[in-house]
């Protein structure tokens, strides 16, 4: 397929002005007030049953909420969740981690990613969950969760009490740290 100058010129103009336009989108802060109430609900455990969440009431919950996109772009908080794994922080007697796939905004392969999950929880012996309607999202008001990866610490008593939502700083891998351990006994 060939392609004129003017043509390709179009492209190169169209491709520049949307990526200017992204970079100068106005952020929103669409994050609920915290802490902020809400319900369990409902999901399906990745290439499995519906299930409710566990431990919701009985534990504080620490929950990844994934857009499998994140992984591609080099993400801070992505990568910073490997030194949560190594450090142990994710669990703890009145603690449990687990992750939810945003599997609605996702433009890879959904079946792929569910493979890519049930092989890293075989791994690590973790819990990963599958929200492919926006079920956890729209639930809890979190606002645009497309091309996010969002950490939460949700307590016994339904609310959650920390998020972040932004790519993770240095400042905010520290302050993590020290709100987590307050909610790990």
């Amino acid at each position: 397929m060939k392609f004129g100058k003017l043509t390709l010129t179009l492209i190169a103009v169209f491709t520049l002005a949307t990526a200017t336009a992204q970079k100068h989108k106005e952020v929103v802060d669409d994050r609920p007030t915290l802490p902020h109430k809400i319900d369990n609900v409902t999901v399906r455990v990745v290439r499995g049953d519906l299930t409710k969440l566990p431990y919701f009431g009985e534990k504080n919950l620490f929950v990844f909420y994934i857009d499998p996109d994140v992984g591609l772009t080099g993400n801070r908080t992505y990568r910073f969740t490997d030194d949560i794994e190594e450090r142990g922080v994710d669990k703890g007697p009145n603690l449990f981690g687990f992750g939810i796939l945003n599997l609605k905004d996702t433009f890879l392969p959904k079946n792929l990613i569910r493979k890519l999950a049930a092989k890293r929880t075989e791994k690590n012996h973790g819990l990963v969950l599958d929200d492919s309607n926006h079920t956890v999202r729209d639930a809890w008001g979190l606002g645009d969760c497309n091309g996010k990866f969002i950490m939460m610490i949700i307590s016994k008593e339904g609310e959650i009490v920390y998020m972040q939502k932004e790519e993770i700083t240095k400042e905010g891998e520290k302050e993590f740290f020290e709100i987590i351990e307050k909610y790990r006994y």
